[in-house]
């Protein structure tokens, strides 16, 4: 297992290599805007990597027939977000797709069945609102690379403790292998390569599948909690901008972690490497103590969250006046 664990990385680090050599020769960069959190042009759409891990270690492991519909949403979905990556596509086709792939996402788990009428849309919003916070914080060097691998690692575990409903050890091992691979093209001050909607999305796309899975194996909504913290920077940064009667759907950075990193210049890998602990540490607690103790450190986070951004930006700059920088 450890060869072949070296020669994944070995083979999608040389993969991406050939990827980021072929854009700088065609000039496919992510170049910077008003709400970039990046400085100069690079390239982007590296975490195309992540689609073809997953699919790979479906195929080595033998359950590339069980899992046909996820992998055509999987597809599907990397796509048109490749796609987008390359040359800017409509939001229209795109929530249209989201809509297709989450579709068939729940058709494949059993979810769509099982729901109950007045669950159905609260569960299409639910996992469209983790691809889309995974995709918004793709600009943050590390962020989705060290975020994914901690979310990642608790859902192997519970695999190992019994879960047999998850995919088999060898579709972890593939993931595992393609997130390494990327980190060293992303985790770093100066990062070589962006994962891009493809990997961002892609990599959402996986979670939301396989924690969907453990939540029907233990009748328990408890592990959405996996994606607590992207979900409470997501969730909270809506809130402020409904408040400010911003229109949500124009482009901003008015997340905490674009604070931190573009306001107050925190580098890039710390602020990533906060988010993805303080995701594991809630994830093994709730994993080991239990969804009480899970709750406690929880609202001990939120309050924790808003007392820095009350402190470090101030109640004027959330509530009234945040310089969103825009782009209209």
């Amino acid at each position: 297992m450890i060869i072949h664990f070296i020669l994944y990385i070995f083979t999608y680090a040389l993969s991406i290599m050939c990827y980021v050599f072929l854009s700088k020769k065609y000039n496919n960069f992510d170049i910077p805007s008003n709400r970039s959190s990046h400085i100069i042009n690079t390239v982007t759409g590296g975490g195309f990597i992540f689609p073809i891990s997953f699919f790979l270690g479906l195929l080595f492991s033998g359950d590339f027939i069980y899992y046909r519909s996820i992998l055509s949403g999987l597809i599907l979905i990397s796509v048109v977000s490749f796609s987008d990556d390359l040359k800017s596509i409509h939001p229209f086709i795109r929530v249209i797709v989201q809509v297709i792939a989450v579709s068939l996402l729940l058709w494949q788990t059993g979810g769509l069945f099982k729901m109950k009428p007045w669950q159905v849309v609260p569960g299409f919003i639910l996992v469209v609102g983790i691809v889309n916070s995974f995709n918004f914080m793709d600009g943050i060097n590390g962020m989705n690379v060290l975020y994914s691998a901690s979310v990642l690692i608790i859902l192997w575990c519970l695999k190992a403790s019994g879960i047999l409903i998850l995919p088999d050890n060898a579709v972890f091992l593939s993931l595992f292998s393609s997130i390494i691979a990327f980190a060293f093209f992303n985790v770093r001050k100066k990062a070589l390569c962006f994962s891009g909607d493809v990997g961002s999305i892609s990599m959402a796309y996986i979670i939301s599948l396989l924690i969907i899975q453990v939540m029907i194996a233990t009748d328990s909504g408890q592990w959405i909690l996996l994606v607590g913290i992207y979900g409470l920077d997501s969730v909270g940064t809506i809130v402020l901008r409904v408040i400010r009667h911003e229109r949500l759907w124009l482009p901003h950075r008015t997340h905490f972690y674009q604070f931190l990193v573009n306001e107050k210049k925190y580098p890039h890998v710390l602020v990533s490497f906060i988010y993805a602990i303080s995701q594991f540490i809630l994830s093994i607690i709730l994993w080991k103590g239990g969804l009480l103790l899970a709750l406690l450190f929880y609202i001990f986070l939120i309050l924790v969250y808003v007392c820095a951004r009350l402190s470090m930006e101030g109640k004027k700059r959330l509530f009234t006046n945040y310089f969103t920088q825009t782009t209209e």
